[in-house]
């Protein structure tokens, strides 16, 4: 199943002009007006907080007079040294320098996008940030994984995986009733698995289709679509409750996972929900965080990982995905162990959209055109199909909220992400 999830950082310069070679409906050069997409500066004094596709809950620092960096690991199951599978690397923080961005098609983009430096663990693909209002968007470190397992459990083959995706916010609303009040959202995601059990292949992924229904105390209840839930309505977890890690996110306990655990009786897991506030709309990523006690003779091994996006389960009126996103995606092949992170824009008007190489815009042969049906069989869920119809994605489903969407395509067996940044 493929996936994709963008997350809207409010970025105005177009991409239309750079695609079109820069020209208006008569012929003359247009000129591409510099629009403030982004803060002028920012310093550590802005903490953005949020969550990544390792699982994780983050917080994001930046200095853009200074050129430097730092990243805290509030929350992770990432070992902090290979070959082990404890401890995480959570409460670790990384620090690093900053480069301007050059090789985006506007400058207004570039003055919006940081490479961090020594971030990415393959320096042919350097980790990008895409900095927005209230709201920031990109990759963080990744990270080497390896484990031999105890008693043949647990095994991890050598894996780098180069970066992680991640999205976080510049404000939180850390009041669960004003966000649940009996709301009805829908969740659109993936997880993996880097584990196996007896018989089965390492690095399993997964999609996440579902609906979830809170209430004001933090009860729910999750219908899922996929996994190993499938067609079944329950609580996945303890009562969602603000989190003691200090981060603002809302935590439930013995979280379920989508597919079955390697080495465990009950769910160790644990889910995190980063609500955001972006364009006084509450945007809300969950994460699970999987758990690991690699310990005799109670070995437990529910290292599932999960990233998803939530939005209002209610119709949306056309046009409401237009904009143009920088984004970033990844692949994660069934049973493989090399991740695929490449950065894309994603250009939607009315019912039409493009994806494509914003480092190479004008490039046909990275651009896939798609058709947006608003008809939504299901509130709030479009359909999106390829232009060409002998190609993917034949049925895909897309949810929008406070420009915030995530797409999963039902045509493809492997989970494709990408979180990125929006113009309207």
């Amino acid at each position: 199943m493929k996936w994709m999830l963008t997350l809207v950082l409010t970025l105005g310069a177009s991409f239309l002009a750079a695609c079109s070679g820069g020209r208006d409906s008569h012929g003359d050069t247009a000129v591409v007006q510099a629009q403030k997409i982004c803060p002028s500066s920012v310093d550590y004094s802005t903490v953005w907080t949020g969550a990544s596709g390792s699982g994780e809950v983050v917080k994001v620092q930046l200095d853009t007079t200074k050129m430097t960096w730092r990243i805290t690991y509030v929350e992770s199951v990432v070992p902090a040294t290979a070959g082990t599978a404890e401890p995480s690397r959570a409460g670790d923080s990384q620090t690093g320098t900053l480069t301007q961005e050059t090789q985006l098609p506007t400058q207004s983009l570039n003055n919006c996008t940081f490479r961090l430096d020594g971030a990415s663990l393959d320096p042919t693909m350097p980790a990008r940030v895409f900095i927005g209002q209230g709201v920031i968007g990109g990759t963080i470190p990744g990270k080497e994984v390896q484990y031999p397992g105890l008693l043949g459990i647990g095994v991890i083959p050598d894996t780098t995986f180069r970066f992680f995706p991640f999205v976080a916010f510049s404000a939180l609303n850390t009041d669960l009733t004003t966000f649940a009040s009996g709301m009805t959202y829908r969740q659109l995601g993936f997880a993996l698995r880097l584990t196996a059990p007896s018989g089965q292949a390492n690095f399993q992924s997964a999609p996440i289709d579902a609906t979830f229904r809170f209430n004001d105390d933090g009860s729910y209840v999750k219908c899922d679509t996929t996994g190993q839930f499938a067609g079944k309505c329950r609580q996945a977890g303890m009562n969602f409750v603000q989190s003691l890690d200090g981060s603002g996110a809302f935590e439930s306990d013995s979280y379920q996972s989508q597919l079955p655990a390697t080495a465990a009786a009950a769910p160790q897991g644990k889910a995190f929900m980063v609500v955001g506030k972006v364009r006084g709309e509450d945007v809300a990523v969950l994460v699970r965080k999987g758990a690991v006690g690699a310990t005799l003779p109670n070995i437990v091994v529910d290292d599932e990982v999960g990233f998803s996006v939530l939005a209002p389960q209610s119709t949306i009126g056309p046009q409401a995905v237009d904009g143009e996103y920088v984004a970033f995606d990844t692949t994660i092949p069934q049973g493989g162990n090399n991740d695929q992170f490449n950065f894309r824009a994603l250009l939607a008007k009315g019912t039409q959209a493009t994806l494509l190489d914003p480092f190479n815009p004008s490039d046909p042969a990275t651009a896939t055109g798609l058709n947006i049906d608003y008809t939504q069989q299901t509130p709030g869920v479009l359909t999106v199909s390829n232009i060409d119809s002998s190609k993917a994605p034949t049925a895909a489903s897309l949810i929008v909220h406070g420009g915030v969407f995530g797409y999963i395509d039902h045509s493809n067996p492997t989970p494709y992400f990408v979180g990125g940044v929006i113009a309207q």
